[in-house]
């Protein structure tokens, strides 16, 4: 059994101690490494993660914020405030190229049908990131991301409890045409807790969030 709850006190760096994530379709380990630590000050969230076992990073080819960076290579942060199973979450992800995607996701069947995305320009999110170092098998970076931009007004009395879900998706095969874009069959499906989806991977089931409990 793994714990997927993290506490986080004010103003200090713990670390996932999971140090590989696993796959969305059936829990197993996966190889590579994906490292992840977080800290808060009170007004916003910062998140750090390395990720190691990527030999093709550099073959990602979306460079632009809110392009569809899911269907390649991304660092992927799903976050809603409260403890009961969200219905509606915050979707950000970064890719290598340093592109930034946000939407907010009204999700009320729990799964990847009947999604409702709402983009949100980054530049208008209060959003700091980046990505901070490369090598030819890693990339790594980091988000700061106002509670403002999760919470909602009914929500202010959930006392700093989160539903938080961490995810990447890794390319295992070289592609040799710029509009590739990732499946089962050419790359691995990420999660810090895992989603159970099967055959088909999806990070959309928000039932299987991790805690997030601010100190």
């Amino acid at each position: 059994m793994h714990n997927y709850e993290i506490i986080l006190p004010d103003r200090n760096w713990v670390s996932l101690p999971q140090k590989h994530f696993r796959e969305a379709g059936d829990g197993t380990e996966a190889p590579q490494e994906t490292l992840v630590r977080l800290r808060h000050d009170g007004k916003q969230l910062s998140v750090e993660f390395e990720c190691y076992g990527d030999r093709y990073w550099r073959q990602n080819t979306y460079e632009e914020n809110n392009a569809p960076l899911w269907k390649q290579e991304v660092f992927e942060i799903f976050i809603a405030r409260g403890d009961a199973t969200p219905t509606h979450y915050l979707e950000l992800e970064i890719n290598p190229n340093d592109a930034l995607f946000v939407g907010r996701v009204h999700n009320p069947g729990q799964t990847n049908q009947g999604i409702e995305l709402t983009m949100v320009p980054p530049e208008e999110t209060g959003i700091a990131y980046g990505v901070t170092r490369t090598t030819s098998n890693a990339w790594w970076g980091e988000l700061h991301i106002p509670f403002a931009l999760i919470d909602s007004a009914d929500e202010q009395d959930s006392a700093g409890i989160y539903r938080i879900n961490f995810y990447r998706i890794v390319l295992l095969e070289s592609q040799t045409n710029p509009d590739w874009e990732c499946s089962p069959e050419n790359s691995s499906f990420q999660c810090w807790s895992p989603t159970m989806s099967g055959d088909t991977p999806s990070f959309h089931r928000p039932e299987r969030f991790g805690i997030l409990r601010l100190l």
